[in-house]
């Protein structure tokens, strides 16, 4: 979908594309009083969420915009309620903790200060016990959480005029956070004016958020919603950054929220720039992260998924299996409209969030119960999650449900069913793991050539008895300790693979047509210095082993073509967990 050029919000140009609508859509987390939704003349509020590409300074943003009064709403004493609460998720809480003690440790003396903007109920700040700290954040109720445990906190929108107030008053800050905030802002150069007003020379401003890329390799197009605005590329806040004096100094992937990059600020000059954030720059490029097509081929497979979706829970509904809804967020208001699933589908969605029980879903109107209603209810067969990115969590926490016979839902790489997650490769009953190669899986055994003077050791040679003669490019990748790479599939070409510093597990899966799979575990690099041939068809993932970095050569037999990438992707765990290091 190539619609009509409208006016980016950023370079004032009118260059913005618009690539997919998702068409009329309520405020995510406007959840409805019952008298609301009885009302014949209540109008609840909606908008055309759309979503555009600027052709200049490449931002992804939504082309209508929805005023924070939408969504930040007084209640009948005044106060402004907002729907989540970050300390109800132990997986932020401990993800929080770890970037408070990186900060501390890295950029904070004892006298810093820190800040951060949309501070939501301290769950970060609390962390910085020895420093002096401030939150700012515009909700009443998630804010009076915070005060209650003294942090103290300024109960406003973050503005330039706020940020010279604070100066005025406080003095300037050695280190500033946001942690899926600044995607939230309407105006980030005002933000950003803020942000070099309030940091030190030598100090650092750290924000993450969800991650363009990732949003486009997982087809996430529930992270699409009316209080993100904006959705990064590290290319396009470069661009950004730049016109404020200030410039990314290093980024690092997340897995929360489904995938996000952290990205570390300093004023210019300031702070050496690292290897990775340029690695990663390079790679958005080499994904055409700069152009319109990755985000028109981002549209096609969104229907995809809503097909894939509906069908199976409308199958599951023929069968008289009873379904409700999993965690009222706001990603799962998003899927439950763009879908169109109401209430003949699912009878109910469950949350542990007082605020959102007794209330009714935006939307779809959707009653909202409590967690002790789910686990009272022995009818439910199905759980379609709406946080399938706290999937691991969720499903640790509701072994009851499982062992008596429930399952979950997500749409997520693709609709289907979930008994376990991780799933243990045991449990597949249709896969196998076999010392025999998969067909056309080669391995070439590498000698190491080693003297006083150092080592070398030959990788291919056109003269190789499974070397096909056609080259297209070769790729060298370093991957950090703790990254999965996760299952890749390619159909137009060959790769032969090797690992130069450090090890990696490598994992190929053949899908049978018979429905059974066969997989292949490998561990290459300097211990086992080998090189495999994985041809076209086969399902790869791998990881790197122990605490150091690993370097990947990739010889491919086609050069990559951003605008036909050749690339299919699925699940980590769609295989079962073959990336579980073994003990003993």
């Amino acid at each position: 979908m190539n619609g009509a050029l409208g006016i980016c919000r950023i370079c004032n140009i009118n260059n913005l594309r618009t690539f997919i609508s998702f068409g009329e859509m309520p405020v995510a987390n406007a959840f409805l009083k019952k008298e609301e939704i009885q009302n014949f003349f209540f109008k609840e509020f909606k908008y055309e969420m759309k979503v555009g590409f600027c052709e200049n300074c490449k931002m992804v943003q939504l082309v209508n915009i929805v005023p924070y009064e939408k969504y930040i709403v007084p209640d009948e004493t005044g106060k402004t309620n907002y729907a989540f609460f970050s300390s109800t998720s132990k997986v932020m809480e401990q993800h929080f903790a770890e970037i408070a003690k990186e900060i501390q440790e890295k950029f904070l003396i004892s006298s810093s200060k820190v800040l951060e903007i949309g501070s939501n109920d301290g769950i970060f700040l609390k962390a910085f016990k020895n420093h002096s700290v401030l939150g700012i954040e515009p909700s009443d109720n998630v804010a009076d959480v915070a005060k209650a445990q003294g942090i103290e906190t300024i109960t406003e929108f973050f503005s330039e005029k706020l940020a010279r107030e604070i100066v005025f008053h406080r003095g300037k800050f050695k280190a500033i956070f946001s942690a899926n905030v600044v995607l939230n802002i309407i105006d980030l150069h005002d933000l950003l004016k803020g942000v070099n007003h309030l940091l030190e020379d030598d100090g650092v401003f750290i924000f993450e958020d969800p991650y363009i890329v990732d949003i486009l390799e997982k087809t996430s197009y529930d992270q699409i919603y009316d209080e993100h605005i904006w959705y990064f590329s590290l290319t396009s806040l470069k661009n950004l950054l730049s016109t404020h004096d200030l410039e990314i100094f290093d980024a690092e992937r997340q897995e929360v929220h489904g995938g996000s990059m952290r990205v570390y600020v300093s004023k210019k000059g300031k702070k050496e720039k690292t290897e990775r954030l340029f690695k990663y720059l390079e790679e958005e490029r080499l994904k055409g992260i700069d152009t319109i097509a990755p985000y028109n081929e981002f549209a096609k497979r969104v229907q995809e998924s809503k097909t894939e979706l509906v069908k199976l829970l409308k199958e599951l509904k023929s069968q008289g299996k009873k379904i409700v809804g999993y965690a009222a967020a706001s990603k799962g208001t998003i899927v439950l409209n763009y879908c169109d699933i109401g209430s003949d589908i699912l009878d109910y969605i469950s949350d542990s969030t007082p605020f959102k029980q007794g209330l009714y879903s935006p939307g779809k109107h959707i009653p909202v119960v409590s967690p002790e209603y789910f686990h009272n209810d022995k009818d439910v067969r199905y759980a379609l999650l709406g946080a399938w990115n706290h999937a691991k969590e969720i499903m640790s926490k509701e072994q009851d449900f499982l062992k008596r016979g429930g399952k979950f839902i997500v749409h997520y790489p693709k609709a289907r069913v979930l008994e376990s997650y991780p799933a243990t490769a045991e449990s597949h009953a249709d896969t196998t793991q076999s010392s025999e190669l998969i067909s056309g899986v080669e391995i070439k055994k590498l000698k190491v050539f080693a003297n006083d003077q150092g080592y070398l050791f030959e990788t291919l040679r056109n003269d190789d008895t499974f070397f096909e003669g056609a080259f297209g490019q070769v790729l060298i990748s370093e991957v950090y300790p703790g990254v999965i790479k996760g299952y890749h599939l390619h159909k137009k070409h060959d790769e032969y693979i090797t690992c130069l510093k450090g090890n990696i597990k490598y994992i190929i899966v053949k899908e049978n047509p018979d429905g059974t799979k066969k997989i292949n575990k490998f561990v290459i690099g300097e211990r086992n210095p080998i090189l495999i041939k994985v041809p076209r068809g086969l399902w790869r993932g791998y990881m790197p082993l122990g605490n150091q970095p690993a370097m990947l050569m990739d010889i491919m037999s086609r050069p990559y073509d951003p605008k036909d990438p050749d690339t299919e992707e699925k699940d980590l765990f769609e295989f079962g967990d073959p990336w579980t290091v073994q003990k003993g």
